[in-house]
């Protein structure tokens, strides 16, 4: 089966309300089971800040409310979000409860009787999947059957923190996203998570909220990239509704200009995505020209491949690509997107390790776009967000102990004048201090790993593999921007050729563009002349520029298109793993929204 194969079209409302079922049916029984039991449970750890009696003078929702929480309800329904641990979560509502006197925030002895913060609440709950989010994760069904039947202090108590627990986990979501982070690697996925803020203050806010519309509408990320995906979703949902597309059989390459019997099939597929437009619907297409070739080639441009116009093997099995793959991927990357900081304003650079490709952008507004080289497989550019504070003309390299070792070690063995031929040289240590030594000061068939104890330097100059310009955002990797002498590999597709650090096509226009829009007196001629120098130089950044590595397989382009990218790294796997670990990869489901 393929990528989250299995889920299936069906309507939406059915689903919901089969989730929303079983999950009202677990909630309510665990919640009657809190309320019945004077104590917590003693294989959950104790909840902090909570002594052993209600404190005098509660109220009787206070009271409710106060054994409701000592017996740790988050734990007991496995509602997560505060770095995916639920006794976090428990911590965070007893703390809410504590600060208020155990003042219920939602409810009032008569009732749930002010719907102003009810109704915007159940209205973001049951919109979440909009955003790629799983309604079943928040109790709404929980929620509307307490509203309309609460009226004990104990139904009211249990009313008020299905409310507050929903919120929090709602805004946890949005603002952190719902991906277990323990479920991945943190080096290759989420090294950006963690900007969405104070998630605790956050939800103070919003219990505090004179408009809670306004807030709720406020938690997911604010910028263009995250909207535009977010109508990419509707879109794909929309054409996984109607039928998706048809599927291709396998046969010979279609090349243009030639006769198939699977060319209306071709031609429906691309009309179900926009690529072949409307007004060719009812033709019957005999051979690969014309609009067909033109909407094909439209289709390979957004799957990042060789807009030739030829049904060839990559082609067909991204045309084969199911329906509900698409929506699953998109949901994925709308994840991703809620890993960043969700205002994303000012100059910045973004860099689309999937899509291999630079873009600068101002505000909303692409100022530079250009072709980069990431890592291989097994060399792979992390995922991460820092800010660029200098760029170095002629620049040195050090050579990584892992390319030392590896790859060095070996060379030097087959050929002693390896290090010589490309101007590396070898110094006794890593002090500014330490004495160059030659190459033949060292046993190269024995040294192994001990070649870690020297640092081994390219210098400035022709054939050197940072090129004429280095762009340096200082981060725990070692991961750089710089130009390359190897420039033909920009003309491939699929460009993941490095050690990890990121190879720019255009490094000139990017370190001009950079500098003159930082207040920096240079132009191309004196940039140039810094070059032809050969000396190393460095310009320092008046004002840093926030650079932000991502890894997105779908994003929306500023013509409203979708573009997919293969998954280079399988990331797209472990992350569906990851937001609901309990399932397989194929069986995985993410419900349709209403």
């Amino acid at each position: 089966m393929g990528f989250l194969s299995s889920f299936q079209a069906r309507k939406a409302a059915p689903t919901l309300l089969r989730l929303a079922a079983q999950t009202a049916a677990v909630l309510l029984f665990s919640l009657n089971a809190i309320a019945q039991n004077n104590g917590p449970p003693q294989c959950l750890r104790q909840p902090q800040g909570l002594p052993d009696i209600p404190p005098p003078g509660l109220s009787k929702i206070g009271n409710q409310l106060f054994w409701l929480l000592k017996s740790r309800p988050a734990a007991r329904l496995h509602v997560s979000g505060l770095k995916d641990d639920p006794a976090q979560m428990d911590d965070l509502l007893t703390e809410l409860y504590t600060d208020s006197g155990f003042a219920p925030h939602w409810v009032t002895e008569a009732g749930p009787t002010d719907r102003s913060k009810i109704t915007p609440l159940l209205a973001a709950l049951a919109k979440a999947g909009e955003d790629g989010l799983s309604p079943a994760r928040y109790p709404a069904a929980d929620i509307a059957a307490l509203i309309s039947t609460a009226k004990t202090a104990k139904e009211l108590a249990r009313l008020d923190l299905l409310l507050t627990l929903a919120l929090t986990a709602y805004v946890s979501d949005m603002r952190k996203g719902q991906a277990a982070r323990t479920s991945f690697d943190p080096a290759l996925l989420a090294a950006v998570r963690g900007s969405g803020g104070d998630v605790p203050q956050a939800v103070r806010r919003g219990l505090q909220a004179a408009d809670l519309q306004n807030f709720l509408d406020m938690q997911p990320p604010q910028h263009k990239a995250y909207r535009a995906l977010k109508q990419q979703l509707a879109q794909y949902r929309r054409i996984l509704a109607a039928g998706g597309w048809p599927q291709i059989p396998d046969g010979k390459k279609i090349e243009i200009g030639m006769a198939d019997s699977r060319l209306n099939l071709l031609a429906r597929r691309l009309l179900a995505t926009g690529d072949l437009p409307e007004t060719e619907a009812a033709k019957s297409f005999l051979r690969h020209e014309g609009e067909l070739a033109k909407a094909l080639k439209r289709f390979q441009l957004r799957h990042n491949l060789e807009p030739d116009g030829i049904v060839g093997k990559m082609t067909l099995a991204a045309l084969n690509i199911p329906a509900q793959e698409q929506v699953s991927r998109i949901m994925l990357n709308l994840e991703r997107w809620r890993w960043l900081p969700h205002q994303l304003a000012g100059r910045r650079i973004l860099v689309n390790i999937a899509g291999f490709t630079l873009t600068v952008m101002l505000d909303t507004e692409e100022e530079l776009s250009m072709p980069v080289i990431v890592g291989e497989t097994h060399t792979k550019t992390p995922v991460f967000s820092q800010s660029m504070s200098y760029i170095e003309i002629n620049p040195y390299w050090t050579v990584p102990n892992s390319i030392a070792q590896k790859e060095i070690v070996p060379k030097m063995k087959k050929d002693p004048s390896y290090l010589s031929r490309q101007r590396i040289r070898i110094f006794a240590g890593w002090g500014n201090n330490a004495p160059e030594i030659p190459p033949s000061a060292i046993n190269w068939h024995t040294i192994g790993s001990g070649i870690t104890k020297y640092r081994l330097r390219q210098d400035s100059g022709p054939g050197n593999a940072l090129g004429s310009v280095k762009f340096v955002f200082p981060n725990r990797s070692s991961i750089y921007m710089h130009d390359t002498p190897g420039r033909s590999l920009f003309r491939q597709t699929r460009r993941s050729f490095s050690h990890g650090c990121i190879r720019v096509s255009r490094p000139f226009d990017l370190a001009l563009h950079l500098l003159q829009n930082d207040g920096q007196n240079i132009s191309q001629e004196r940039l140039q002349k810094a070059v032809a120098s050969k000396k190393q130089q460095v310009f320092v950044l008046k004002k840093t520029v926030p650079v932000h590595l991502l890894y997105l397989t779908a994003l929306a382009a500023e013509d409203g298109t979708s573009h997919f990218y293969e998954d280079i790294y399988g990331n797209d796997a472990q992350l569906a793993a990851a937001i609901h670990p309990s399932s397989g990869i194929d069986g995985l489901c993410f419900p349709l929204p209403d």
